[in-house]
C-alpha cells in the first residue's frame, strides 16, 4: 500500500508539472493520501519552524487540518479544524504570496467552513473564496485541483434562489457571476491537466443539474475506472456506484 500511495503522489506530482518533492514531505504526503492524518501531522510538526521548507509546511499543515475536519465526530469539532485550516492558509500566503497553494487551501478551508444549507455564511464567504482560488489559478495553471475548487464554487452559487441573491445584493452589493455551463468547462479544463476521479464525479452531478443524465452516466463510468489519489476520492467513487446502480 506505501509504494502504491508513493507511486500516485509522484503522479499527482507529474500531473501538476512540479519537481519531486524532499524524501520527508514525500512520506507525508503519502500519510496524507492513506488517511492517516495525525501521523502526518506529527511529522510536519517535526519539520523546522523556518527555511526553505516552511512554504510546503504551511499549507500542508492546512490540508491536515481540513482533513481532520472532514472526519471529526461532531460539526464543532469539523468546524474548529477548518478554522485551523483556514489559519494555517493565511500564515502560507503571508509567508510566500507568490505561491498558489496557499491560496487554494484558504478557499477550500473557507468552502468548508459552510455547513450545508447555510445560505448566509455561504453568501458572505463567497467572494473571497472565488478572489482566492482565482488567485491560486493565476499563480499556478497547472495546478488541477484549483480549477476543480472553483468548478465546484460555480455549482453551488449557481444554485442560490432568487431570494438569497437578493439578500446579497442589498448586504454585499450582490455576487460575483457563476453557472453550470463554467463549471463544466473548469472541470473538463481539469480533467485534461490531470483525469481523477474527483473531476468526473462533480462533472456527473453538473451533468445531472443540467439533465444530461447520459452525459453524467458516462462520467460516473469514467470514475469507477480511476484509481484513488486521496481520500475524499474513495467517497466519491462509492457514491459513482450508488448513483448509477440508482439510475439502472
Amino acid at each position: 500500500m506505501t509504494v502504491l500511495m508513493i507511486l500516485l503522489a509522484a503522479t499527482t506530482a507529474l500531473c501538476q508539472g512540479i519537481a519531486p518533492l524532499p524524501i520527508n514531505l514525500q512520506q507525508i504526503d503519502t500519510l496524507l493520501n492513506q488517511g492517516d492524518n495525525q501521523q502526518a501531522w506529527q511529522r510536519l510538526q517535526e519539520l523546522p519552524e523556518g527555511g526553505p521548507l516552511l512554504d510546503e509546511k504551511l499549507w500542508r499543515m492546512a490540508r491536515v487540518q481540513y482533513e481532520m475536519g472532514r472526519v471529526a465526530a461532531t460539526d464543532r469539532n469539523a468546524l474548529v479544524c477548518y478554522q485551523d485550516a483556514e489559519k494555517y492558509a493565511r500564515a502560507a500566503i503571508v509567508n510566500n504570496p507568490h505561491r498558489g497553494d496557499g491560496y487554494k487551501w484558504l478557499a477550500i478551508a473557507l468552502g468548508a467552513q459552510v455547513k450545508e444549507g447555510d445560505v448566509q455564511a455561504q453568501i458572505r464567504l463567497s467572494r473571497e473564496v472565488k478572489e482566492s482560488i482565482e488567485k491560486a489559478i493565476a499563480l499556478a495553471p497547472d495546478d488541477d485541483i484549483a480549477y476543480l475548487v472553483l468548478s465546484r464554487w460555480h455549482y453551488k452559487v449557481s444554485a442560490l434562489g432568487f431570494v438569497a441573491r437578493t439578500y446579497a445584493s442589498i448586504v454585499y452589493g450582490g455576487l460575483p457571476e457563476a453557472s453550470l455551463g463554467e463549471a463544466e468547462k473548469l472541470l473538463l479544463h481539469a480533467i485534461a491537466l490531470c483525469d481523477r476521479i474527483a473531476h468526473r464525479y462533480n462533472l456527473a452531478k453538473v451533468y445531472e443539474r443540467m439533465d444530461r443524465r447520459e452525459d453524467a452516466k458516462a462520467q460516473l463510468q469514467m470514475a469507477l475506472l480511476l484509481p484513488v489519489t486521496f481520500p475524499e476520492e474513495a467517497e466519491a467513487q462509492a457514491k459513482s456506484r450508488d448513483k448509477l446502480q440508482a439510475w439502472q
